[in-house]
């Protein structure tokens, strides 16, 4: 679930859920164990926490594992990194917008100062920071953040990560509707020679594709994703998605974030909103497209997660060939209404306020098998 989880390499007596993962956990806790064994004990007790909806729960288990390891950063940079990123993921979708900045931070220092230059969690943490200010709304310091990133990866030979970087300024671009930058940004990357690896190659391809689908109708689409070809593994690349349909109060809070102009419809001192979550499984047919939508659990409220199952109708991934799966493949996300914490007018005491919008994350075992 979280990214550096796959760099734990978590032994088999930990992945279990229940009293014998509790106990393994408290065990750190209690006696003290190695910063990577209580990284994968209180990870994997945070995520089933998580999925069950127990946001906070998993933020305070985290939090106090932190506490306990962020001295060891130096001998164990990879458990406290995975540590803090597990803590930013949580945060965000608690809505501690604040946290999850200073959780990100920590996290790349730590890579940053405690890796070497051409290691693979390094170069993929490289771009935390400008996501980070992309998830907090500041697409301005996102472009700056990796366009410094790219630039100074160019300059001392990471070719992966200037390229990762580069690829982000060029999606970041397009959303922000300036589709010239983004088509110049990416014939660059085209004409750098770790292009010519089959890996990069297809995926410039696709960000290619991608850029061309936001402006294509249904049938051009079609024919983009035609034109791609089925993919042969089991994981469809999302080609396009249709945005997400906002209310009126949601509408004007963008706008008057965008402007700096105060929001008529700020929140008032007896506002208050609990945390929304919902998880979303869907099928992704063979041929890219989208059915069986379902929520298959819970906060109790539905309503405000509807304009999600409509965006994923909408949505056309790749087409694949599976000769052991003629379905497709099964998947699963977590929506988490997007909130923050704020003092409303008339308080002085911060709460969580919803903001409009959904944070999101992919809850999909690969390949992922539709629930019984």
């Amino acid at each position: 679930m979280f990214g550096l989880m796959l760099l734990l390499q978590m032994p088999s007596d930990i992945v279990v859920t229940g009293q014998r993962l509790v106990e393994a956990q408290a065990e750190c806790v209690q006696t003290g164990c190695t910063p990577l064994r209580d990284a994968q004990a209180t990870i994997a007790l945070a995520e089933v926490q998580f999925r069950d909806g127990d946001y906070r729960d998993a933020k305070k288990l985290l939090s106090a594992a932190i506490g306990r390891n962020k001295k060891e950063a130096t001998a164990a940079p990879r458990p406290v990194a995975a540590l803090y990123e597990a803590y930013a993921t949580i945060a965000l979708h608690e809505g501690d917008k604040e946290t999850y900045r200073r959780a990100v931070v920590n996290q790349v220092r730590i890579l940053r100062e405690h890796l070497p230059e051409d290691d693979p969690s390094r170069i993929s943490g490289s771009t935390a920071l400008g996501d980070m200010w992309i998830k907090l709304g500041d697409y301005r310091q996102a472009e700056i953040t990796y366009r410094s990133i790219e630039q100074a990866a160019l300059a001392s030979g990471q070719d992966k990560a200037a390229m990762l970087a580069g690829m982000k300024r060029v999606w970041l671009n397009a959303a922000r509707g300036d589709d010239r930058t983004s088509t110049e940004l990416l014939d660059q990357l085209e004409s750098r020679p770790l292009a010519q690896n089959a890996g990069y190659q297809t995926a410039l391809r696709v960000l290619r594709l991608r850029l061309a689908a936001r402006q294509a109708d249904e049938k051009e689409i079609t024919r983009l994703i035609a034109e791609l070809g089925p993919r042969e593994d089991s994981d469809s690349l999302l080609i396009w998605s249709p945005p997400y349909e906002s209310n009126a109060a949601e509408a004007a809070d963008a706008q008057a974030r965008m402007f700096g102009t105060p929001n008529l419809a700020d929140a008032r001192g007896s506002d208050y909103s609990g945390i929304r979550w919902a998880d979303i499984g869907f099928w992704v047919r063979p041929d890219g497209r989208t059915e069986d939508i379902e929520i298959l659990r819970g906060s109790v409220s539905k309503g405000w997660v509807q304009p999600a199952l409509q965006q994923i109708a909408g949505r056309r991934y790749s087409a694949s060939v599976d000769p052991d799966n003629g379905q497709g493949h099964y998947r699963i996300e977590r929506f988490t209404q997007r909130s923050e914490y704020r003092i409303p007018h008339g308080s002085l005491v911060k709460r969580r306020i919803a903001t409009g919008g959904y944070d999101i994350l992919d809850l999909t075992e690969t390949p992922a098998d539709p629930p019984a």
